[in-house]
């Protein structure tokens, strides 16, 4: 067989078995869910495309429930120790509660709605100017729920990432057939046991790639496949990999295909 011709299921089970040590997988309550955000601020990403990931991003906010967590963190070039953009626990929603018992909980995720909209509206206001992005570090960022929730991590990111342990901004960095051996380094060096993202659902929503601009070093269908591998290996699943959220709803488990423009 090709190495060109291995497919990212196989992969996961290759790179799976090169991490070792897999400890069993928990259980995901079914009482809520964490939403995790990561925002590229890297120099690479214009301004008219923050514009596009503004619009699709704020209607995250109307999935946001109660009993619901939620993170915004930004990607650049110091994306392991920056400080969140936004945090927040949604009070779980009490049934048939009290008239004075439901206002504060309608008051309290207003108030979590609000503070996440505009967080993230200013994040994709800002104007990037890091050189380096660290997609890899964000997930160092993603630790485990104590409520058990299930895990719903979003980029809004070209998926590029540029540090010297792994530069996909440079032709020839990454091929299907390297992917297990970088996969197998990079969670080495980040200490990554395999199931950091146990059942946690991975939804990347790239840059749009316009006709005349320069199309990305490393090919989407390439890309696609490394971070499948990627998140497979480390317990998750990649969802989708498309420059928009489509249809996508949380609260009815989301959309479940994973693709390349």
């Amino acid at each position: 067989m090709k190495a060109s011709a291995i497919r990212p299921a196989i992969l996961v089970g290759m790179i799976s078995l090169l991490l070792a040590g897999c400890a069993a997988h928990g259980s995901n309550g079914e009482s809520g869910r964490r939403l995790i955000v990561f925002v590229d601020l890297s120099a690479s990403i214009d301004r008219e495309q923050r514009h596009r990931w503004g619009r699709e991003a704020i209607r995250l906010i109307d999935s946001l429930v109660g009993g619901w967590a939620i993170g915004i963190y930004p990607i650049h070039d110091r994306t392991l120790d920056a400080a969140p953009l936004y945090q927040a626990e949604i009070p779980d929603w009490a049934p048939n509660a009290t008239a004075e018992v439901a206002r504060k909980q309608k008051s309290a995720l207003l108030l979590v709605r609000k503070g996440a909209g505009a967080a993230l509206e200013k994040a994709f206001s800002a104007a990037g100017g890091a050189t380096q992005t660290d997609i890899f570090s964000a997930i160092d960022r993603i630790g485990p729920d104590p409520r058990d929730r299930r895990t719903v991590i979003i980029f809004f990111s070209d998926m590029l990432n540029s540090t010297p342990e792994l530069n996909m901004e440079r032709a020839g960095s990454l091929s299907r057939a390297t992917i297990p051996s970088h996969i197998q380094n990079v969670a080495r060096r980040h200490g990554w046991r395999p199931d950091l993202l146990s059942g946690a659902e991975v939804y990347c929503v790239l840059n749009a790639i316009e006709s005349g601009r320069r199309a990305p070093a490393v090919d989407r269908l390439t890309q696609r496949d490394f971070y499948e591998a990627l998140f497979g290996a480390l317990g998750g699943r990649l969802a989708l990999y498309d420059t928009n959220l489509s249809s996508l709803n949380f609260r009815k488990g989301g959309r479940h295909v994973a693709q390349a423009q």
